[in-house]
C-alpha cells in the first residue's frame, strides 16, 4: 500500500476548551486509496500532519470491581463491555460465564447467564471465543463458537432464541458491535471461518481471491442470521503473517461504517449500502520493517502462542493433542514467516456513540497516541497515549468505559465520560 509523505514536526499544542478548530483541505484522489469503489476528488480529506493534544476535562463517573471474592462485582475475565440506550453498561465476565448489568449510578440491575449447555447457557470451555454486543433497547447478542450461532437475551435477561450463523461451528469473531436502528451486528475484524462455509455473498464480493477483506453485517431477525457484505476492503498481497495491516471498522449512527484496511492513515467512510463516500487522512507515514522489528515480532508471536497452547493442552484428552500440532505448525510457521514492509500506522479503530471516529496509532514499545475525527472530516484533537486508554466501549451522552488492572492484576471497570466536545 502506497505511503503518504513523512509528517513534520509535531506541534504540542494543547486544548483545554472549547478553543479552536483545526482546518482541513481536500486534496485530489491518490489511485492506491481507490480500493472499495468510485470516489471524486472532494471527497478525500486531508488533515492536519500536527498533533493538537488535549488533556483532561474527563467527568467523574464509577468505579465497578472488587478483590473480595463473593461479591457481585468480583470479576474473574472481563471480556466484552457495552452500553444501552439509557446509559446501562453491561459487562461480560468471560471467565464466570455471567452478565452484569449496571446502571448510570453504578448500582447492579441484574445479572444473567452462566455455565451450561441448555438455552441461555455457555460451556466454560469456550469463554475466550464469546462475543457480546448490545442492542439499543438493551437486548443482549452472544456469539457462542462452538454452536456457530448468536444467543439473543430479551431486555429482562431472559434467553429469546438462537440465531445460527451460515456455515455453523468454527466461525470466529474478533469483535462485535451493535449496529444503531437495526435488529443487526457489525463484525468489527475480519471473521475467520473455513473457505467453504464462506456465504455466497462474500465470496461474491471478495471475487473468489484474496484480493480483498469482506466487512461483514449479521441481521438477527429471524433464526439464521442473513449476512450482508457492507464493504470488500482491500487484502494486502502475499497474505503477510508480520506487521500486516489490520482491517479494523466501527459502525456510525447513519448506518454507515468507518474503517482501516493500509498501511497507511487513510480512514474510509462507506454509506449503509457499501458505497465509499469520504477518505481521511493523515500525512503520516508508515515506518519501514527493520531486522530488529522482525526478531521482537517473532519472539512475541512464539510467547502468545506458547501460553495458548498451554491453556490448551490443559484440557487434556483431544485438546491435549490439538495443542502439539499446533506447536509443531506454529514452529513451522515462524521459520517460514513473511514480514509486511511497512509498519501500519493505524493499531485500532473504534467509533462512539454520536459517530466520532477514535484513532489509535502504532507505536513499538506501547500502545500510541490516540486521535479523534468526526465522519465528516474533522480533526478534534489527540490524546497521548499517557492520558487515556482507548475505551472498551462508548455509550450516550459521552459515556464511556474502560478495563483498568491493580497491583495483584484484579480487573475493574472504570466509566467516565467525555467533554461536551467529544460527545
Amino acid at each position: 500500500m502506497a505511503s503518504s509523505p513523512r509528517a513534520g514536526p509535531r506541534e504540542h499544542r494543547v486544548w483545554r476548551g472549547p478553543g479552536w478548530t483545526v482546518a482541513a483541505r481536500r486534496v485530489a484522489v491518490p489511485a492506491a486509496l481507490m480500493l472499495a469503489g468510485p470516489l471524486s476528488a472532494q471527497d478525500v480529506i486531508e488533515l492536519p500532519a500536527r498533533d493538537s493534544f488535549m488533556v483532561g476535562a474527563f467527568l467523574p463517573g464509577y468505579e465497578v470491581g472488587s478483590v473480595l471474592d463473593g461479591g457481585w462485582d468480583a470479576f474473574g475475565e472481563i471480556g466484552d463491555l457495552a452500553f444501552d440506550a439509557a446509559g446501562n453498561l453491561y459487562i461480560f465476565d468471560t471467565q464466570a460465564l455471567r452478565i452484569s448489568v449496571v446502571d448510570p449510578a453504578g448500582a447492579l440491575v441484574r445479572q444473567f447467564g452462566q455455565r451450561g449447555e441448555g438455552p441461555g447457557e455457555f460451556e466454560s470451555d469456550f469463554g475466550e471465543m464469546l462475543r457480546m454486543a448490545v442492542l439499543r433497547d438493551g437486548r443482549v447478542v452472544v456469539y457462542t463458537w462452538n454452536r456457530g450461532a448468536f444467543v439473543v437475551f430479551g431486555t429482562d435477561g431472559d434467553y429469546e432464541r438462537m440465531v445460527r450463523i451460515p456455515g455453523g461451528s468454527r466461525t470466529t469473531f474478533m469483535g462485535l458491535q451493535a449496529l444503531p436502528g437495526a435488529d443487526a451486528v457489525l463484525a468489527t475484524s475480519p471473521v475467520l471461518r473455513p473457505s467453504a462455509a464462506a456465504p455466497p455473498d462474500v465470496r461474491r464480493r471478495a471475487g473468489n481471491t484474496s484480493t480483498f477483506r469482506a466487512i461483514e453485517r449479521f441481521a438477527l431477525d429471524g433464526f439464521l442470521s442473513t449476512v450482508d457484505t457492507v464493504a470488500a476492503a482491500w487484502n494486502p498481497p502475499g497474505e503477510p503473517a508480520g506487521f500486516a495491516p489490520q482491517l479494523v471498522s466501527g459502525a456510525l449512527p447513519d448506518g454507515g461504517i468507518a474503517f482501516s484496511d493500509s498501511s497507511a492513515y487513510a480512514i474510509k467512510i462507506v454509506s449503509s449500502n457499501g458505497d465509499l463516500v469520504r477518505i481521511l487522512t493523515r500525512p503520516i507515514r508508515p515506518d519501514p520493517v527493520t531486522e530488529r522489528d522482525k526478531a521482537l515480532f517473532i519472539e512475541w508471536q512464539f510467547e502468545f502462542e506458547r501460553s495458548f497452547e498451554r491453556d490448551l493442552a490443559r484440557l487434556g484428552g483431544t485438546y491435549a493433542d490439538i495443542a502439539e500440532k499446533m506447536s509443531d505448525r506454529n514452529r513451522r510457521r515462524a521459520e517460514s514467516m513473511t514480514f509486511y514492509h511497512e509498519i501500519p500506522v493505524v493499531r485500532a479503530l473504534k467509533t462512539g456513540w454520536s459517530g466520532n471516529i477514535w484513532i489509535q496509532r502504532t507505536r513499538l514499545a506501547g500502545v500510541g497516541d490516540i486521535d479523534i475525527l468526526t465522519p465528516d472530516g474533522r480533526y478534534l484533537g489527540t490524546y497521548p497515549a499517557a492520558a487515556i486508554a482507548m475505551p472498551s466501549a462508548f455509550g450516550p451522552d459521552g459515556l464511556i468505559a474502560l478495563v483498568e488492572r491493580d497491583e495483584l492484576d484484579v480487573p475493574k471497570v472504570v466509566v467516565r465520560r467525555l467533554p461536551a466536545r467529544l460527545r
